[in-house]
């Protein structure tokens, strides 16, 4: 049988969609359940045309993502790492070259290994108050000794800025 027969009618594309606060949808339809919304959040990823969808072992599906994939939901200082709590269940360390900050002041970060974009909540913005200092050329952050001065992008979606 011709495999592409089989798939003759069948698209990869759907209404679900997540809204810039990170709320799911099916089209107009609000989808509540907590441990789909959690495994949804884990599976974005990006198809190999570049656009959203979500993918686990089995099977993908195109979706709409309004804002940031995914959400920094708290950090964690251990020495000199800053650790990330994501919206999709993992934990990472913070590379703190990927910062950058939106017109808005809302800070975002690359993660997964700097395949996609993260939005920090502001939860998570606030506990990196014991990171921020002021010098002469404004606010910024101190990790590992460093200074990191985010720069404000139009884009903070798009990476490499």
């Amino acid at each position: 049988m011709d495999p592409n027969a089989l798939l003759a009618g069948r698209t990869r594309e759907t209404k679900i969609r997540r809204d810039a606060r990170g709320r799911w949808f099916d089209g107009a339809d609000p989808i509540d359940h907590v441990l789909l919304t959690q495994a949804f959040d884990a599976w974005i990823d990006r198809a190999d045309d570049g656009r959203y969808c979500l993918k686990n072992d089995i099977n993908w599906a195109y979706v709409t993502i309004e804002g940031a994939p995914i959400f920094v939901r708290t950090i964690e200082r251990e020495g000199d790492v800053v650790w990330l709590q994501l919206s999709d269940g993992r934990r990472e360390p913070l590379d703190p070259s990927t910062l950058r900050e939106d017109r808005e002041g809302a800070l975002h970060a690359q993660v997964r290994g700097g395949t996609l974009a993260a939005r920090f909540d502001v939860h998570a913005a606030m506990q990196l108050e014991p990171l921020i200092a002021e010098d002469e050329r404004g606010a910024h952050l101190v990790i590992a000794e460093r200074v990191v001065r985010p720069p404000v992008v139009d884009d903070p979606i798009a990476w490499p800025l």
